[in-house]
């Protein structure tokens, strides 16, 4: 049975059945025996240069230092895994450190309406590898980082690993607690930085790559550009926002503009009449907005009064139809990045979500279901190694990540190549969308997929 928090759903249910939509099972095939054993259980000798027979003997594996020959044992099945912290033989319990009480929560609540979909499917279909039932542990991170900590240090002994933490500034005060206790988590951010992080298993395009890749869309593919242009930057001051940033100039650089005009926010702020004055004020004609979607509302709202009417290229968070449907007019220049299609899809991981979402989904569906969905999917692939090597202990999950290799999203996102921080390779395309009043359930119509050469060039360490 999977845990859920029914009285936030029915707080926010009503905002939910508004929104729509904006914004991976396990790749990976049979690989062979590394020891080179024979199907039928004999052992095989290595020959390095002199023909022998098998070993006699069955248990012993030596190394001949005269004729250097090798011989070896077949690997042994991994059985069962033990039970552990966050497992008890049967039912594997994943911890949700999401948003259910701040403004955040329409995001949050809605990421876990997908991962509640996703495993209840699995459960359906026999569990985890068949044979183990998916708990969720969900808690209230309150997008703080102090609470985002101290839920952590309440359900950290209850389960395997963390499937979900909301928002950059938590997961970056989340990082040396999961290293101290080699948990894995997954990041409900993107930030590019978590992939060189060996106890995060993220899921995406990160920002610094969707901001690259509207620039170059923008500058050389969408026929709005002009040599008048004034490229400006609005954004919530803090790493979500400062490292985004980080890519809207590292295109500039390359594609030849200039940011004239940057203006910052915080997270608490509902009111952005003095920024979007001095964007006006600066002429500016292209304005890339990192924000969080009620924001976003309230920027549009005063540009509009301002008589402002920029460009606006979006990262996604900046985006949930549920403000958009109440006000379309205030949209039509916007333009925004995301991994994942839209619902009419022909990807095929799209006929799947669709088909869970009717059997398992709560309510309308948005953009941000979807995301917990195909985010489930690199956990559902993690932990099936982890069974599969009979160890779901926190270094049994952790020696499995480093392992995993590539995860098949089928078209929901791009796919994201796993293992040690220093093999992975991040995914890096986006799909770029302008706002349609006449598309619903997701008000965007898609208008490009692309994949900027200029992020081979940029260095998420930095």
């Amino acid at each position: 049975m999977i845990s859920s928090h029914c009285s936030i759903r029915n707080l926010l249910g009503g905002l939910l059945a508004l929104s729509l939509v904006a914004a991976a099972c396990g790749g990976g095939g049979d690989t062979e025996d590394a020891t080179g054993a024979e199907a039928d259980g004999s052992t095989t000798t290595v020959d390095t240069g002199t023909t022998e027979a098998p070993t006699e003997d069955p248990v012993d594996s030596t190394v001949d230092a005269a004729s250097e020959e090798t011989t070896s044992l077949p690997a042994e099945p991994a059985g069962p895994p033990t039970e552990t912290r966050g497992f008890d033989g049967s039912t594997i319990k994943l911890g949700y450190i999401t948003d259910q009480t701040t403004p955040l929560a329409l995001v949050g609540v809605a990421l876990l309406g997908g991962a509640e979909a996703f495993w209840a499917d699995v459960n359906a279909q026999g569990g985890v590898g068949g044979e183990y039932q998916v708990e969720l542990v969900p808690a209230d991170g309150k997008d703080s980082e102090a609470e985002t900590v101290q839920e952590y240090q309440r359900i950290k002994e209850d389960v395997v690993m963390i499937a979900q933490v909301l928002s950059t500034p938590p997961t970056q005060a989340l990082v040396e607690f999961l290293e101290e206790d080699e948990m894995i988590a997954v990041p409900g951010s993107l930030a590019g930085q978590w992939g060189l992080e060996a106890n995060l298993l993220p899921n995406g395009t990160a920002y610094e790559f969707e901001m690259i890749n509207l620039a170059d869309w923008y500058v050389n593919e969408s026929g709005l550009a002009s040599d008048a242009d004034v490229f400006c930057t609005l954004k919530v001051d803090d790493k979500y926002g400062n490292d985004s940033a980080r890519g809207v100039d590292h295109a500039g650089t390359e594609l030849g503009f200039d940011v004239s005009e940057e203006q910052t926010f915080t997270r608490l702020d509902a009111a952005f009449t003095a920024q979007v004055t001095r964007l006006n004020d600066a002429g500016c004609t292209v304005v890339f907005t990192i924000s969080l979607p009620a924001q976003q509302a309230a920027i549009l709202q005063e540009a509009a009064a301002l008589g402002f009417d920029p460009v606006w290229l979006g990262s996604l968070p900046s985006y949930l139809n549920l403000f958009a449907t109440g006000s379309p007019e205030l949209w039509e220049n916007f333009y925004v990045a995301l991994d994942t299609p839209n619902f009419d899809s022909d990807e095929p991981g799209m006929a799947k979500f669709n088909e869970v979402w009717d059997a398992h989904g709560d309510g309308n569906v948005n953009t941000f279901n979807l995301s917990g969905y195909f985010q489930s999917i690199a956990t559902r692939a993690l932990l099936e190694a982890a069974v599969a090597a009979g160890d779901l202990s926190p270094e049994g999950i952790k020696s499995a990540l480093a392992g995993l290799g590539e995860v098949e999203l089928d078209g929901l996102a791009d796919n994201y190549v796993y293992g040690a921080p220093e093999d992975r390779i991040p995914a890096a395309g986006s799909r770029i969308y302008r706002f349609d009043a006449t598309n619903p359930p997701n008000l965007l119509t898609e208008v490009d997929r692309i994949e900027s050469a200029l992020t081979q060039s940029f260095d998420l360490s930095s």
